[in-house]
């Protein structure tokens, strides 16, 4: 199955023994899998990946979790006995991938993520991004930041469109609320 994985600066994780160095393309295996204990550690939502490595130095793939697999119901995390890092990803990547798994799946609870906010939110790092989900989603953010703007259905939470907006000063302003109307970006009237 498909999956995401975060790791360190230098490509290294944290494991049962220690820290595992790993290096893109290669295949790991373990003889054993269970959350928290061994076994190679991923999830499939992407922001769960931010769970454990949040840091703007951090590093994201996308990978290939297969042999046995566990998993806990803790978030989506899954501990497999076989691990292939397929494709590294920026963590704006990272955020789009997300917006296609809320959309793929609507009803499973990840508003709880500190990068996803209900209703209305601001990123307030360069190179960063923040998530709003609502029916009337509004975000501002810095100079160089990302506002995904995720707008739901009324009444049945489904995703009926996603936005992004890149604080770029020329045609999407810093410290102004944008929001979605008939489809569109636009901004918050004062």
């Amino acid at each position: 199955m498909m999956a995401y994985k975060g790791f360190n600066s230098k490509l290294q994780a944290v494991m049962g023994r220690g820290i595992f160095q790993f290096k893109p393309g290669e295949t790991y295996e373990e003889s054993g899998c269970k959350c928290a204990r061994n076994g190679f550690h991923c999830a499939e939502n992407p922001l769960c990946a931010l769970s454990y490595y949040s840091g703007m130095s951090s590093r994201f793939f996308i990978v290939e979790a297969a042999g046995d697999i566990n998993q806990d119901g803790i978030g989506s995390r899954i501990s497999c006995t076989k691990l292939t890092l397929l494709k590294e990803i920026d963590r704006i990547r990272l955020a789009v991938h997300a917006c296609i798994y809320m959309q793929t799946y609507p009803e499973r609870d990840i508003e709880n993520h500190r990068y996803v906010k209900r209703d209305n939110g601001r990123c307030c790092e360069e190179g960063d991004f923040v998530i709003v989900r609502g029916r009337s989603p509004w975000a501002a953010g810095v100079k160089g930041s990302w506002l995904f703007l995720v707008k739901e259905a009324k009444g049945s939470g489904r995703i009926e469109a996603v936005c992004p907006v890149f604080i770029d000063e020329e045609e999407y302003k810093a410290d102004t609320w944008y929001g979605i109307r008939g489809g569109k970006i636009c901004k918050k009237r004062d």
